[in-house]
C-alpha cells in the first residue's frame, strides 16, 4: 500500500493518468490499511484530479479525506487537504472562499503544527505561493509579490525546487502584468531551467505556456506559437486537461493575430469542447453537492455523538440507581454482622487488656524481685567492707601491743586485707545490675570507651542513687578521693553545665 502511494506521488510530475492508476490500485487494499493512510490516498487522488481540471471529483475525494482526518488531532496531512480545497475554490474563481481556507491553514502553521520543521517549511512555501496567486487574481500585485517572495524563502530553506519553480513562474506573471518583460522572461527561464533539470513534465507544460504568453504580449507571435506548441505537447504527455485548455485558447488567439483564421477556428473549437467537458453546470452542481454532503455528514456526526452521550448518561444513571439499591441491601444485611463483629472485637480487646495487665504485673514482679536481689547484693558488699574495715582497725590497735618484729607482719596483713577484692562478687553485681537496668554498662562503654573499671562502677552506684558514704564503703575510698573521682568522671562524660546532676545524666543513658 505504501509503495503504491509513493509510486503515484513520483509519477504526478510525469503522467497524471499513471499516478491515478497507482492511487486507485492502492484503494483496493483500503480494508486492510489504517484510516490515516486511506485519507492520504483520497487526498492525493483529489490532487491529481485537480491538475486534470476535474474539480468536482477532486472536492469529493478531499471531503472523504477530511471526514477521516477530523477524527484525529490537527496535522500537516489535514492542512494539506484544506489547502487543496482552497485551490478548488480558486480555480472556480471563488477567491474569497479560497483565501479563507488558505488563511485557516496558515494560522495552524504559525502555531508550528507538527514536529518536523523541514516538512512545515516545505508546506509553508506552497501555502504562501497559493495565497500570492489569490492576491494576483484579485489584482493586488504588490501584496501577491510579497507572498511569492516569502514562499521562495521557505522553499529555498528546504531545497523544494518544485515549488520554487512554481513561485518563479507566478512572480514572472506579476512582472508580465506590469509590463516588465525582462524580469518576467528571467524568472520564466529560471523556472523552466529547474523543471528541465527535474524532468517535471507538468511543470514544463506550464513554463512553455508562460513563455508563450510573454512573447504574445511582446508581439513576437512566432516565438509565442513555438512555445505554446511545445507546451501543448507536454500537456498531452502529462494528461493535464486543464492546462491544455488554457494553451488551446491562447493558440486560437495567436493564429487569429497571424490571420490564420482556419487554424484559429480549429483551436477555438478544441478549446470550447475541452472547456465544456471540464466545467459545466452539472460539474458545478456536483461540487455543491459534495460540500453539502460533507456538511450534512458532519452535522450527523455531531448529532449522533450528542445522542450517544445522552444514551450513555441514561445508562449511567440506571446503573448508578441499580448499584445504589444493591448497596443498600448489602449494607442492611451487613449491619447485623457488623454488630456481631463489634461485640467480638470488644471481647477480644477486653481479653487483650487482661493479658496485657497480667503480663505487666508479671514483669513488675520480676523487676521487683531483681531489685531485691540487687539490693541484697549491695548490702552484702557493704557489710563485707564494713567487716574488713573493722578487722583492719582492730589489727591496727593490736599492732601497738605486740613486739616490734611482729608489727611488720600485722602491717602486711592489714595491707592485704585492704587490697583484697572479691572479683566474683563484683561480676555478679554487674550481671544483676544489667538485668535490672537493660545493659547499662554496655551502652556506657559504647558512648564513653575511655572509662576505667572503677569509674564504671561509680556510674553504676550513682545510677542506683547511692549516697557518697555507701559508695566510699564499697570502693574503700575517702570522701576526698570520691569527689576527685566524680569531678574526673564529669569531665570524661563532657558535662560542662554545673547545674546538670551527674545522677540525672546517668539515668538518661
Amino acid at each position: 500500500m505504501g509503495l503504491l502511494l509513493k509510486q503515484g506521488e513520483r509519477l504526478e510530475k510525469k503522467n497524471l493518468d499513471s499516478a491515478l492508476f497507482y492511487y486507485n490500485k492502492a484503494l483496493l487494499f483500503k480494508e486492510n490499511i489504517s484510516d490515516t493512510l486511506l485519507a492520504r490516498v483520497y487526498s492525493r487522488l483529489g490532487a491529481v484530479y485537480l491538475l486534470k481540471g476535474n474539480h468536482d471529483i477532486c472536492l469529493d475525494y478531499q471531503f472523504k479525506a477530511l471526514n477521516i482526518y477530523e477524527e484525529y488531532p490537527v496535522s500537516l496531512d489535514v492542512l494539506k487537504v484544506y489547502n487543496i480545497i482552497g485551490l478548488v475554490y480558486f480555480y472556480q474563481d471563488n477567491f474569497d472562499k479560497a483565501l479563507l481556507h488558505f488563511n485557516k491553514v496558515n494560522g495552524y502553521l504559525d502555531k508550528k503544527i507538527g514536529s518536523d520543521t523541514l516538512k512545515v517549511y516545505a508546506f509553508k512555501g506552497k501555502l504562501l505561493n497559493n495565497i500570492g496567486i489569490i492576491y494576483d487574481n484579485k489584482n493586488q500585485l504588490d501584496t501577491a509579490l510579497e507572498y511569492f517572495t516569502q514562499a521562495s524563502t521557505y522553499s529555498k530553506k528546504v531545497n523544494d525546487v518544485q515549488n520554487l519553480s512554481s513561485v518563479y513562474s507566478n512572480m514572472g506573471l506579476i512582472y508580465l502584468k506590469s509590463r516588465r518583460f525582462e524580469l518576467a522572461e528571467a524568472t520564466f527561464v529560471e523556472a523552466l531551467r529547474i523543471r528541465q533539470k527535474e524532468n517535471n513534465v507538468y511543470g514544463l507544460c506550464k513554463s512553455y505556456y508562460h513563455l508563450g504568453l510573454l512573447y504574445k504580449d511582446k508581439e513576437l507571435l512566432d516565438k509565442a506559437l513555438e512555445n505554446f506548441l511545445i507546451s501543448l505537447k507536454y500537456c498531452r504527455i502529462a494528461n493535464a486537461s486543464s492546462a491544455r485548455e488554457e494553451v488551446l485558447k491562447e493558440l486560437s488567439i495567436v493564429m487569429a493575430r497571424k490571420e490564420n483564421y482556419q487554424q484559429a477556428y480549429q483551436y477555438h473549437i478544441a478549446y470550447k469542447a475541452l472547456s465544456d467537458s471540464l466545467f459545466n453546470k452539472e460539474n458545478h452542481q456536483k461540487m455543491i453537492q459534495s460540500e453539502m454532503q460533507y456538511q450534512f455528514d458532519k452535522k450527523n456526526q455531531i448529532a449522533k455523538a450528542s445522542q450517544d452521550q445522552r444514551e450513555l448518561l441514561f445508562i449511567s444513571i440506571a446503573v448508578v440507581l441499580f448499584l445504589g439499591i444493591i448497596i443498600v441491601i448489602i449494607m442492611y444485611r451487613l449491619q447485623g454482622s457488623k454488630a456481631k463483629i463489634q461485640q467480638l472485637a470488644k471481647e477480644r480487646a477486653e481479653l487483650s487488656n487482661k493479658e496485657f495487665t497480667l503480663r505487666e504485673y508479671t514483669l513488675k514482679r520480676e523487676l521487683e524481685f531483681k531489685n531485691k536481689e540487687l539490693t541484697t547484693n549491695i548490702i552484702y558488699l557493704l557489710k563485707k567492707n564494713e567487716l574488713i574495715v573493722e578487722i583492719s582497725d582492730r589489727l591496727m590497735a593490736l599492732k601497738k601491743q605486740v613486739k616490734k618484729e611482729d608489727q611488720e607482719f600485722i602491717k602486711k596483713i592489714i595491707f592485704d586485707i585492704k587490697n583484697a577484692q572479691d572479683e566474683d562478687v563484683w561480676k555478679e553485681f554487674e550481671v544483676r545490675f544489667n538485668l535490672v537496668y537493660n545493659d547499662f554498662y554496655e551502652r556506657l562503654k559504647e558512648k564513653y570507651p575511655d572509662l576505667t573499671t572503677n569509674e564504671k562502677r561509680i556510674c553504676g552506684f550513682l545510677r542506683l542513687n547511692m549516697t557518697s558514704k555507701e559508695i566510699c564503703s564499697l570502693t574503700r575510698q575517702s570522701y576526698n578521693s570520691l569527689n576527685v573521682a566524680r569531678a574526673r568522671l564529669r569531665k570524661k562524660l563532657n558535662i560542662q553545665n554545673e547545674e546538670v546532676s551527674l545522677i540525672n545524666f546517668l539515668e538518661s543513658i
